[in-house]
């Protein structure tokens, strides 16, 4: 079966247990913050597992749900957790539920991850609103795949992120009592942390903070032409430049110490964007 027949199949069976709720904001939530989304009204909530092709989430702090709802007004999907490279999935599979969120009507995609700073002034329990991103991947989850339906092969780049909804996030911080910053997101595959020389070639290459998503869900939603907001919340410092060393309990540890300031800040972005 091709990856676009998986899809039409798995929009399918979600239209049915929704009938036909069509979002206009979809929402990923990153690494323990899956607590902070906002009340919903209509809620629909779909387990990972049931929907025909879409893959399964495996890491902690990945609950693997996706919910529908209404938020005063506005219509949301949000995945409740994401999927990774690290995890054995093929790149490409990294595709699918993005595409199905296209499908089912979505325009807008607010994608949230937990992250490492290389920026001083960006400390844990920061947001870095990111403005570009570097694929260190070496992958890419567009190749090999492509249908007319996913949007064009080749396409633009310029703005992978939107201004105009940068602008309203950080403004959205600011109301939220929540330091924050633009900054440039690198992608690895993990699922190691980077070693401290590594660190130092990525600030040298001018990013600011470094993850293992987030890069391969804007790519296919920029080519399917939902606009994106990236959300990085700062968990820790690189390493060596955090003082301790880094591990995936002290990510969700210190993604519990944001969840209220999260939920603060979609509350608001779920109207204003």
């Amino acid at each position: 079966m091709t990856q676009l027949a998986l899809i039409k199949k798995a929009v399918t069976f979600i239209n049915k247990k929704t009938k036909n709720f069509k979002p206009e904001i979809a929402l990923i939530t990153g690494s323990g913050l899956a607590g902070s989304v906002p009340a919903l009204t209509q809620k629909v909530t779909i387990p990972y597992a049931a929907i025909p092709g879409f893959l399964r989430s495996t890491v902690p702090g990945h609950t693997g749900n996706l919910i529908f709802g209404v938020y005063k007004g506005r219509k949301i999907v949000v995945m409740q957790g994401r999927f990774h490279y690290y995890e054995g999935h093929p790149m490409k599979d990294l595709a699918i539920s993005i595409r199905t969120l296209k499908m089912l009507g979505v325009e807008k995609l607010l994608v949230s991850a937990a992250v490492g700073s290389m920026d001083m002034k960006l400390k844990p329990g920061s947001l870095c609103v990111l403005k570009d991103h570097i694929n260190f991947m070496c992958n890419n989850p567009l190749i090999g795949n492509h249908d007319p339906a996913f949007g064009p092969m080749f396409f633009d780049l310029t703005v992978a992120y939107d201004k105009e909804m940068r602008k309203v996030a950080l403004a959205a911080a600011k109301k939220a009592h929540i330091n924050a910053g633009e900054g440039v997101y690198l992608a690895v595959t993990g699922p190691n942390f980077e070693t401290p020389s590594e660190i130092q070639m990525f600030k040298k290459w001018g990013a600011t903070v470094v993850g293992m998503s987030v890069v391969p869900e804007v790519l296919v939603a920029r080519q399917c032409g939902i606009a994106v907001l990236g959300l990085a919340w700062v968990t820790n410092l690189g390493c060596g430049i955090s003082k301790t060393p880094l591990s995936h309990e002290e990510t969700i540890r210190e993604t519990k110490k944001i969840e209220g300031k999260f939920k603060d800040l979609l509350e608001i972005l779920f109207v204003k964007l």
